[in-house]
């Protein structure tokens, strides 16, 4: 037995309006086209659903079973259609995102709200981690999209440049670093250093422009977050380089500063938004993308 989707509909439409006549006026068929549909139905299934008077239709025990279930299954089909609908127009929906602890903080808040305004169905769940957690939450499926400062898994993902950031060395603004504007690297070396978790977008951009392991600084503190470096920069643990936009509160309260390290110059690093390869975007997190990269355009345009 194989129950045709089609055919439940039309014999659906029979039952509730009680003839096969009004039945084809409402569906616009012909009458003879409609008792075709009911005759090929109970074929297919093997037993009469409707018993035919003159001026009346009855169910037979089978015709109200399969009534019973076929109303349940076209509510079921309209409910579908219509949250298909909402889905493809962008309007409505879950959107998962994950991010580096410099995006996500600094960036993605302000990004997220601007959408929202337009499309305020769309709700959405950012997860923080770091640059490594990050791409690996969307090569496994975790997230849709994922806003990182390095890239890992490069051969499962997409990538697209979302914008970028200055990385400066952060002292606290007291004592020996009051009045001290610049640092050779051979001293900042030996100088007590606060670095980040191995996965971080921030230490792997930093080791990258210097060639080598921070395994050669005087590392007194690995850190999994900026938020917790900053605190214990302000506590003269020790000095750290970190993201301008995540001490620029600090900086501009007289509590941090930054220091030029000579040997560097100005140290830049891009952010990038990624999703994984050959799979078929959300439409609320294809239109989060669209909306991003646009953002961004936006801001390299202006900063021209």
């Amino acid at each position: 037995m194989q129950l045709d989707l089609y055919l439940i509909e039309i014999f659906c439409h029979v039952v509730e309006e009680e003839s096969f006549s009004k039945a084809a006026e409402k569906l616009r068929r012909s009458q003879s086209t409609i008792s075709g549909h009911i005759r090929n139905l109970e074929t297919s299934i093997g037993t009469p659903l409707i018993d035919r008077f003159p001026r009346q239709i009855v169910l037979t025990h089978a015709g109200k079973l399969l009534y019973r279930y076929g109303r349940s299954i076209l509510s079921e089909k309209k409910a579908a259609e219509r949250e298909l609908k909402q889905l493809l127009n962008r309007e409505t929906g879950d959107l998962v995102l994950c991010g580096s602890t410099i995006p996500a903080e600094y960036l993605l808040p302000l990004l997220v709200a601007s959408f929202r305004e337009k499309f305020p169905g769309i709700k959405i769940e950012i997860r923080i981690s770091d640059s490594k957690a990050g791409c690996a939450d969307v090569v496994s499926g975790r997230a849709e999209l994922g806003f990182v400062g390095a890239i890992f898994d490069a051969d499962e993902i997409e990538i697209r440049r979302f914008g970028s950031d200055e990385l400066a060395l952060v002292v606290p603004n007291t004592g020996e670093w009051r009045n001290t504007e610049s640092i050779k690297l051979s001293e900042l070396v030996t100088k007590p250093f606060l670095a980040r978790e191995t996965g971080s977008g921030t230490k792997t951009v930093l080791e990258k422009m210097l060639g080598y392991s921070l395994d050669r600084f005087n590392i007194v503190g690995c850190f999994g977050s900026t938020g917790a470096i900053k605190e214990a920069v302000k506590a003269n643990v020790g000095v750290s380089v970190l993201s301008v936009l995540a001490v620029a509160t600090e900086i501009a309260g007289g509590l941090l500063k930054t220091v030029k390290i000579e040997d560097l110059g100005t140290m830049r690093r891009d952010f990038y938004v990624v999703h994984k390869k050959k799979l078929t975007l959300s439409p609320a997190a294809e239109a989060f993308l669209n909306y991003a990269i646009q953002a961004a355009n936006e801001v390299k345009s202006s900063a021209v």
